[in-house]
């Protein structure tokens, strides 16, 4: 007869019951230990390092006086130029939105001057990598009371009326409405946002960024 247990396993000089077998422990592996650099090769390795960073270094340099050599990067007066256009046009800025308030109007409670609007740059400029030729990306942020229609009239006259302008076209009709235009021999792509909160507007700085 065969028996039903399946607990147990007949052997030689009796009987070994399965449940009481534990699995064998398992060894721990031993730790290899890691092959420490001798000194010669840290030697090897730094030295190597040094002649890349030389050679990174000298090409850098070639680099730097290739593009200087072709006019793509743009001198220290050029960069101050621009700086100075974009602070007088940010002014014109803000006079123009001034003198865009309704004649008896009345400023909120928390503030004592109305709300500028801000000039802010963006693209090649902005990012550092623009052409002595290139022009300045930048966008008006307006406070509610400034329209686009504004822009594109009164905006547009004083332009027309500022010496240093040349070069103004103004483009309503495109798919991004845009004021093209050079002031100072600064060439300036000019776009519009109103911002309908003058809270907002007053409590974010432009200036750093």
């Amino acid at each position: 007869k065969h028996s039903n247990k399946i607990n147990s396993h007949p052997v030689a000089g009796g009987r070994l019951d399965l449940r009481a077998r534990k699995p064998p422990r398992k060894l721990p592996r031993p730790q290899q230990q890691q092959q420490q650099p001798s000194k010669q090769n840290s030697a090897t390795q730094t030295k190597t390092n040094h002649n890349a960073t030389q050679n990174d270094h000298h090409l850098t340099i070639s680099l730097r006086q290739l593009c200087t050599d072709r006019q793509l990067i743009e001198e220290s007066t050029g960069m101050r130029k621009r700086r100075r256009v974009l602070n007088d046009l940010e002014q014109m800025l803000v006079q123009w939105s001034h003198s865009l308030y309704p004649p008896h109007y009345t400023l909120p409670a928390d503030t004592t001057t109305p709300t500028p609007p801000a000039l802010l740059s963006f693209g090649s400029y902005r990012l550092g990598v623009h052409t002595p030729d290139a022009d300045v990306d930048c966008l008006v942020l307006a406070p509610p009371h400034v329209t686009r229609d504004n822009f594109f009239s009164s905006w547009v006259d004083i332009l027309k009326a500022d010496g240093r302008v040349s070069e103004l076209h103004p483009v309503a009709s495109a798919y991004t409405p845009v004021i093209k235009f050079q002031m100072d021999g600064v060439k300036i792509d000019l776009i519009f946002a109103r911002v309908g909160n003058s809270q907002w507007l007053r409590d974010h700085s432009f200036k750093k960024s």
